[in-house]
């Protein structure tokens, strides 16, 4: 199920973006917030509460919903962004946390409802995304994509890295880990490793931040990593 959050403070407008989500013909759950406070109360501490956050650019002072968005985005690159407003001054704003979208008051039902189309597609793609490894005592193991932050080459094996904080070890070369991860959110970023742009928080100079990790970017492999990470963020636009 696709876990939804609208916040918006006037009911009105609030019941207009309700209605336009309840016409869809997807499986969504849909929470409704009039404020940032009570939005902000039913996130978890890595903002996973929801698949996407539906919210207007301003409640009790100009742009303080971007200033929440900036927030959420810090705690978690996955979540789906998308204002909803009666201006277009927050547009760049927006576009710096990698809104899906930017809607502007009044607008057709069937542009927010092409923004969650969208943003829902991608996402199922790579949940159910997986590749089969043997794992070192000679048992098969499917991974989901989705699970794995990244991928380490040590000695000849390779020890791959899981979101539950586990790991799986294979024997065998990373390029082969590799070609399974064909998609567009695994990028080649160091001679030793591989890392799912899924969970990247930001990517610094020499190496991308996770939550609790950090992976090196080689000289190597630095404008092939650059280049994917940008790509894959404006993607998500």
């Amino acid at each position: 199920m696709f876990r939804l959050a609208i916040c918006e403070k006037e009911t009105e407008e609030r019941n207009y973006i309700r209605a336009a989500v309840d016409s869809m013909e997807e499986d969504i759950s849909v929470c409704e917030f009039r404020n940032l406070d009570d939005l902000k109360e039913n996130l978890d501490e890595n903002s996973s509460s929801f698949d996407m956050i539906l919210l207007n650019t301003t409640f009790r002072q100009e742009g303080d919903g971007l200033d929440f968005a900036a927030c959420v985005r810090r705690n978690n690159g996955k979540v789906g962004l998308v204002f909803i407003t009666k201006s277009e001054e927050y547009y760049a704003r927006a576009f710096r946390v990698f809104a899906t979208g930017y809607l502007v008051y009044p607008f057709d039902a069937r542009e927010l409802q092409n923004c969650i189309k969208f943003f829902n597609r991608e996402t199922n793609f790579e949940r159910r995304a997986s590749i089969m490894i043997k794992e070192k005592g000679g048992k098969w193991c499917r991974i989901f994509s989705r699970n794995i932050l990244f991928v380490e080459s040590d000695n000849r094996d390779i020890r791959i890295h899981l979101e539950d904080g586990t790991e799986k070890i294979s024997h065998q070369k990373l390029s082969q880990v590799q070609s399974q991860l064909s998609g567009p959110n695994f990028v080649r970023c160091h001679q030793s490793y591989l890392v799912n742009l899924y969970f990247v928080d930001e990517m610094v100079s020499g190496e991308f931040t996770l939550e609790y990790f950090t992976v090196p970017i080689s000289r190597k492999y630095q404008k092939e990593a650059k280049e994917a990470y940008y790509q894959y963020m404006f993607s998500k636009i």
